[in-house]
């Protein structure tokens, strides 16, 4: 049979030097079918759908000119030319035992490009199967690098957090504990009133004092128990014998320059407001100047339900005992906020001395209202909370008080609750669970329970209370304290 002519499969207008291209390469896939009806059918009916495929593939890629450009078009039309070849090829094939073993040949007359095309169209499926298993395999490797790559980046992320938290922690504490190393350490004897002025005091360690805020509340009367006694020790006492320190609890703007005017303003403010409620003794503003408020001889409403001890004497109801110095920040204990400025730690060592020199404090009854606060209606300590933790007990020259038993905890046997720890970032402070040991052995050692160890002590503490109630009522003074009402229903 003859051959056909490329005219007589595409027409004479189709022909193109694409067409022309085209059945050459059919041709050339033609001779390798040993029938000649084979032969031409195999031609006919590749290059009609090439035609037909040519044409689809104008109407659908032609108005993309890049194509074109780069010769795109041109590869396109190739492959899918092969493709078809391969098609028919594995159609036909089998019909003609002479072009099996003429094909057999393929490698030998083809091109290279055609011989790849071929194996890999007839090892298409053993090709679909690996790439599926290649997919897979890549898939995999892909998830667990992600998976891989998220685990370290979480370390590394929580590694960065907490190597931050760390330097945060030790940047406050630095700052208190490098303050603390390189100042001298506290000597009464040193510390005396050099000048007196209009609104303000000077001191010998250059503590400054001013009195713009002070004003008068009623004089100091107040009780001292033995440890375990429900029976006052003498008289009443009338000298400040400790400190306690709080927070403001205000709104706080950020500590930057240009907030300077609207920062002392609001300090104003507060002092107004504490002068008004006669709240503290003193207040230690965020530029670290020291305000007098309630005069020393008066008792500050600071501390309200609240106990503490040095180990020799127990006092209850602090408000008359100790004297209330508040700086103005706010600690907030659960997400570590803004605590004190450096103005305000120096400033709270120079009043510390000051205070402790003029009345023979002892270091062991400065402390904070955390540790000083309770609830008698629960029996839990820490009714108010600030600086149940956070304190820079060393940079104001004062030792740790975190880490002694609270006389709340190892003389009545107060408790607390989860919130409270969890509130504290998951653990009391040390101080606790010594305290807790004490009072156990404390049972242990009067062959009690500390149950009912605890029902005595907290009943002693509310007759304490009451005491110190009389001994105000004797002296004709309205007890005016909101906390110790709000806190204790008794009162």
């Amino acid at each position: 049979m003859a051959t056909v002519l490329p005219h007589q499969v595409l027409g004479d207008s189709a022909l193109s030097g694409a067409a022309s291209s085209h059945f050459k390469i059919v041709e050339s896939y033609a001779r390798f079918f040993a029938r000649p009806e084979v032969r031409l059918r195999f031609l006919n009916k590749t290059l009609a759908l090439q035609a037909e495929r040519s044409a689809r593939m104008e109407e659908a890629l032609g108005r993309w000119a890049f194509l074109r450009k780069y010769g795109l078009f041109e590869k396109i039309l190739d492959f899918s030319l092969y493709a078809l070849i391969f098609q028919e090829v594995s159609h036909l094939l089998p019909s003609d035992s002479g072009g099996k073993r003429g094909l057999l040949g393929l490698h030998k007359q083809a091109p290279l490009s055609s011989r790849i095309f071929f194996r890999c169209y007839q090892f298409r499926r053993q090709l679909y199967v690996v790439s599926a298993l290649l997919l897979l395999a890549f898939g995999f490797a892909a998830y667990r690098g992600a998976v891989w790559s998220v685990a370290r980046a979480n370390d590394y992320l929580a590694g960065r957090y907490k190597s931050v938290e760390r330097i945060y922690s030790a940047g406050k504490d630095a700052r208190a504990a490098g303050l603390a190393e390189h100042l001298p350490s506290y000597q009464p004897e040193k510390v005396w009133l050099v000048e007196q002025g209009d609104g303000f005091e000077r001191y010998s360690n250059g503590a400054r004092i001013l009195n713009t805020f002070e004003t008068s509340n009623r004089p100091r009367r107040y009780l001292v128990y033995k440890p375990g006694a429900a029976e006052a020790e003498g008289q009443p006492q009338s000298a400040p014998v400790g400190i306690v320190y709080h927070t403001s609890e205000s709104v706080l703007l950020p500590f930057v320059a240009d907030n300077s005017g609207s920062i002392e303003s609001r300090s104003k403010n507060l002092l107004g407001y504490i002068r008004d409620k006669k709240s503290y003794n003193y207040v230690i503003d965020r530029f670290g100047q020291i305000y007098r408020v309630v005069r020393d001889e008066d008792a500050a409403f600071h501390a309200g339900n609240s106990v503490w001890s040095d180990g020799r004497a127990v006092y209850a109801g602090l408000n008359e005992s100790f004297l209330g110095v508040c700086f103005e920040t706010k600690a907030d204990v659960a997400e570590g906020g803004e605590q004190l400025t450096e103005a305000q730690v120096l400033a709270g060592r120079l009043l510390t001395q000051v205070l402790r020199s003029r009345y023979q404090i002892d270091d062991a009854n400065c402390t904070v209202h955390g540790l000083v606060s309770v609830n008698p209606s629960n029996a839990r300590i820490a009714f108010h909370h600030d600086w149940a933790r956070g304190f820079p007990f060393e940079a104001l020259g004062l030792s740790d008080k975190y880490a002694v038993a609270p006389a709340s905890v190892a003389e009545l046997g107060f408790g607390y609750d989860p919130e409270l720890v969890s509130l504290l970032g998951g653990r009391m402070w040390p101080g606790v669970a010594a305290g807790e040991e004490a009072f156990a052995r404390r049972a242990e050692g009067q062959g009690t329970k500390p149950e009912e160890l605890r029902g005595r002590m907290q009943k002693v503490y509310r007759e304490r209370m009451e005491a110190q109630r009389a001994v105000l009522r004797a002296e004709k003074f309205e007890e005016r304290d909101s906390s110790t009402a709000e806190a204790d229903p008794e009162s």
